[in-house]
């Protein structure tokens, strides 16, 4: 009976201490996790917010004279030689917004007018009766602009910060008007020549215009810090035009002949001069 007691009373005791180690482990566990989930809590409370120290949309504008020219695809069409007849002066202005997604890194987009043109010419020594043996034809075009491109642009150098961007515009033509002089065989001995020398506005068949074009673009230039807010803006283009034909003066109304200039690309280079506010 002795026996069972002081069994009964140590196993308690045993029992009792691992209880108590148990607990205490417990509360030490649970001080320590608090301690860290402080810590943790204190470190992403204390940690700074990701700050945009430039500006994410960037609004301009500009005006930018041009110089442009038409360009056969192909030099010659049979026995038909055609070829550029000469550049022109032209000018184009617009707004352009730069929406930045990095630092150094933007979307360069807008809208502009670009009031543009150039000159086709075509021999055909070859010609027979009914067919044009010379022709020079001189557009004058507009169209509304909307390019879209990648844009690159350094750190500020002192005040500057030198860009380039590359990307594709389409157009929308708005305008078109047209010169022409040409020649067509009447008889193997004789031709007659048509012209006009005032430009005139082009409706229907008469050297259709492309509805829209294509171009890609691509250049580079400078900025200038002229305040906080204020950058002032120059930069030279390149526009290549690649789809579709430029120009198709398939017929003429006024010509009995039948006539096309090959398939023609409208280019320009230009200066553009504006600010970003």
């Amino acid at each position: 009976m002795l026996c069972g007691i002081i069994f009964g009373f140590s196993l308690s005791t045993a029992l009792f201490n691992q209880t108590t180690s148990m607990k205490k482990k417990f509360y030490y566990t649970l001080i320590l996790s608090s301690f860290f989930a402080s810590s943790f809590a204190q470190t992403d409370s204390d940690a700074p917010a990701i700050q945009i120290d430039y500006p994410t949309v960037r609004i301009g504008g500009y005006l930018a004279p041009t110089i442009s020219w038409m360009r056969p695809s192909a030099a010659k069409d049979g026995a038909k030689s055609q070829e550029n007849g000469g550049a022109k002066m032209g000018f184009t202005y617009g707004l352009m917004g730069d929406f930045h997604f990095a630092e150094n890194y933007a979307l360069a987009t807008g809208i502009q007018v670009n009031s543009t043109g150039g000159k086709i010419n075509t021999t055909n020594p070859s010609a027979i009766k009914g067919e044009v043996s010379k022709s020079s034809f001189d557009y004058t075009v507009q169209y509304v602009e909307i390019p879209i491109a990648l844009k690159l642009k350094t750190d500020q150098i002192g005040k500057f910060s030198i860009f380039g961007q590359a990307g594709m515009t389409i157009g929308f033509n708005i305008s078109k008007k047209m010169t022409y002089e040409m020649t067509v065989v009447d008889t193997g001995s004789y031709s007659k020549n048509y012209a006009v020398e005032e430009k005139e506005k082009i409706n229907g068949g008469i050297g259709n215009i492309a509805p829209i074009q294509f171009q890609m673009n691509i250049g580079g230039g400078v900025q200038y810090s002229l305040g906080q807010k204020v950058d002032a803006y120059a930069a030279i283009f390149f526009n290549n035009g690649f789809a579709p034909n430029a120009t198709n003066p398939s017929k003429i109304s006024n010509i009995p002949a039948s006539f096309t200039d090959g398939n023609t690309r409208l280019n320009n280079f230009a200066l553009r001069l504006g600010f970003y506010f």
